[in-house]
């Protein structure tokens, strides 16, 4: 049946880690706010950690894999939670070969998994753009499963059986079409977890990848791989029901979503321009539309932020009741923009390295420069006034560092903390709840690291 749940495991595992506290550094050129965290490791020893993920609730989550075999290597999700920490997909490995790429929000984590089964999924109707002429290279119809060996490409005839799927092979798009049109891209499916259920919920179920899923309550929005030659469309699952949001010849990337608005970039001809898709009115607004590229979109609320290009350098730019705004004013790149509740951070190039930058929307003005230093300020990610990052303190190796910005009205109040000191990478941190999450590189394997307040 359609959005059957498989029981693949059962929530019963208990792990604890007995905490240690971590001597925040405070560097000298900083002043007021800021909090200490007990920080402790919930990974599981020799093993490979990855793309951790934290939640408003507190529900952390990370990808991992035990070996760096080609053969027998294959990352599983882990999930902590009020202490307990579960090895979610490795319980099943008849069913999942590989999973990655957690997300999370509130008590739910979305995540993409390689699959061994054809079972459960909801019914869609892939759309496709009319058939066209493609001269040399014809489009390649959906019976072939592309495979490499020995170095040498081919197409492997994919047999009857293993085509149970419930997607309608093609459905129209201005024109009547039922043909198979085009190469399958591989098995990477969107599945769902909730805390407190036993059961994981396959979300799509073909023969084409999924990749970079986003959601907010109960909507999910992903980019769908069309195969070979054709580029990716956008997919939600809204309301139980799967909606494709783009049909055309090009590539539609890097959904997010908030509320009951789904932004992504897509290419439009000429160049990538920004784009939204309004649930409750069922419409789709091309945001820019201008001859630079305007790429990875963030949303909260009302409020959209992405990197234009507008010449040789990235700017960071915003959209707000219906208008565009260029918050950022470095000679050189400004990337990585993240925004919660009306304030924008990201990271900027001040002519010597990248410095962390602050908007706060609601006060306006000009930027607040967060750190000002010798080194690379990197990565930010803000949620519930506190915002982190990694920097290269000692030129070397990366180090996390964080800035608690409740009533900071200018740079003199943001007092920023080193959080960590180590010889090896600390990196990749994300927060929520006014909690850390973070990689920490040791030797060759590496451990996730949460910090929470004392």
């Amino acid at each position: 049946m359609p959005g059957n749940r498989t029981t693949y495991f059962s929530f019963t595992s208990r792990k604890t880690f007995s905490g240690f506290l971590v001597v925040a550094l405070v560097l000298p050129f900083v002043t007021v706010f800021a909090q200490d965290f007990q920080t402790r490791i919930i990974s599981r020893d020799r093993t490979v950690n990855r793309d951790p993920v934290i939640s408003e609730t507190g529900l952390a989550a990370w990808m991992f894999w035990d070996t760096n075999e080609v053969v027998s290597a294959h990352s599983h999700i882990a999930v902590y939670y009020q202490d307990n920490r579960i090895d979610l997909t490795e319980e099943k490995t008849t069913v999942f070969e590989a999973a990655a790429k957690p997300v999370v929000h509130s008590n739910r984590m979305v995540f993409i998994a390689n699959f061994r089964t054809t079972e459960g999924g909801y019914p869609w109707e892939f759309q496709e753009v009319p058939w066209r002429d493609e001269g040399e290279q014809p489009e390649i119809a959906a019976v072939f499963r592309a495979e490499e060996e020995g170095g040498v490409q081919r197409l492997i005839p994919i047999l009857p059986e293993t085509m149970d799927t419930n997607e309608a092979v093609v459905a129209s798009a201005g024109v009547g079409t039922n043909l198979s049109r085009r190469a399958p891209s591989g098995l990477s499916e969107i599945w769902r977890w909730t805390v407190g259920e036993s059961d994981v919920e396959r979300i799509s179920n073909d023969n084409r990848n999924d990749f970079a899923p986003s959601f907010w309550g109960e909507t999910i929005a992903w980019q769908k791989a069309k195969g070979w030659p054709f580029g990716w469309e956008i997919m939600a699952f809204v309301n139980q029901s799967m909606i494709q949001l783009t049909t055309n010849f090009y590539y539609e990337m890097a959904p997010k979503v908030h509320g009951n608005k789904i932004v992504w970039y897509g290419w439009d001809g000429f160049d990538y321009e920004i784009f939204m898709f309004d649930i409750e009115k069922n419409e789709t607004i091309q945001i820019t539309s201008n001859r630079f590229d305007d790429v990875s979109p963030q949303i909260w609320g009302d409020v959209i932020v992405w990197e234009g290009y507008t010449g040789l350098e990235a700017d960071i730019f915003m959209w707000k009741d219906g208008q565009i705004r260029q918050i950022s004013n470095n000679i050189d790149d400004d990337l990585h923009p993240r925004i919660w509740n009306n304030k924008i951070v990201w990271q900027g190039f001040d002519g010597d390295d990248f410095e962390i930058y602050l908007y706060d929307i609601d006060r306006g003005g000009e930027p607040i420069k967060v750190t000002s230093n010798n080194f690379d300020d990197t990565n930010p990610e803000i949620h519930d006034d506190l915002i982190v990052w990694m920097g290269y303190h000692d030129n070397w190796d990366s180090e996390i560092f964080y800035a608690d910005i409740r009533n900071v009205t200018g740079p003199g109040d943001i007092r920023v903390v080193q959080l960590t000191d180590r010889e090896e990478d600390d990196r990749d941190p994300k927060t929520a709840a006014r909690r850390i999450i973070w990689v920490s590189d040791d030797g060759g394997s590496s451990r996730i690291m949460l910090a929470e307040p004392r």
